[in-house]
């Protein structure tokens, strides 16, 4: 239990053998999305340009990646692995009803390009703000049935952070006689060196989203650091 709340066990005696299942759409299943989309854009004149958008949203439901775990993809197919048996048995679905893999519910963005005047000069930005994945506190536990992961809360009552991503570009364009022309660009990609989570948790051995494990609730992967690239990009013709 997570809270202090009794998860129920279900075991199951027959023989494997006499297991049969029928592939169809369960009556219990759903997805459900809500939205709202808020967007301003001013288009290119005097030199600059700008657009910003932001969206709430609820992603909830019962998929069969509603087992899955932190860097799980969401998925409706049981096509492929690993969700080919997801819900066959009844383990699967304790708490399985909640956010969905894909859940974001806050998401900010913003772009921008400003001339400089009289140098040629272009500066671009993007800036991106969203709500981490959701997740849940599992345990695994053997069963005649087999070891079984049972989630211990339902999903989405546990996030990943949040990340704010900037990436940044200058950029100036030259032109060489009649061939064409050729474009300098140096592009920052998270200055501000945001190092939260990206998508996942550590996994087996270490199961960090196994509420038992010592090392619960750590991220296994993250932003890439503060970077920088030069390139040089030549377009023919004028």
């Amino acid at each position: 239990m997570a809270d202090g709340r009794r998860v129920p066990v279900f075991v199951l005696v027959n023989s494997t053998d006499d297991r049969r299942f029928l592939l169809t759409n369960p009556a219990g299943y759903s997805l459900s999305y809500n939205g709202l989309v808020t967007a301003i854009e001013k288009r290119r004149s005097h030199g600059w340009q700008a657009f910003g958008s932001y969206t709430f949203s609820r992603t909830s439901g019962l998929q069969v990646s509603s087992g899955t775990t932190a860097a799980g993809s969401q998925t409706s197919t049981i096509a492929g692995m690993p969700f080919g048996t997801f819900g066959q048995d009844p383990n699967n679905l304790t708490n399985a009803r909640g956010r969905l893999p894909n859940d974001r519910p806050h998401s900010f963005r913003a772009m921008t390009s400003v001339d400089v005047p009289r140098t040629g000069v272009e500066v671009a930005a993007n800036l991106q703000h969203f709500s981490g994945k959701p997740w849940a506190a599992f345990t695994q536990i053997a069963l005649p049935q087999g070891d079984q992961r049972i989630l211990l809360e339902p999903r989405g009552s546990r996030r990943l952070s949040s990340q704010t991503l900037l990436d940044l570009r200058v950029a100036r364009m030259i032109g060489v006689s009649r061939v064409g022309r050729i474009e300098l660009m140096v592009d920052l990609l998270n200055p501000l060196n945001d190092n939260t989570a990206e998508e996942s948790l550590a996994t087996e051995p270490l199961a960090t989203e196994t509420l038992i494990s010592p090392t619960f609730g750590r991220p296994a992967t993250f932003i890439d650091p503060r970077r920088a690239m030069v390139s040089v990009r030549l377009n023919l013709g004028r």
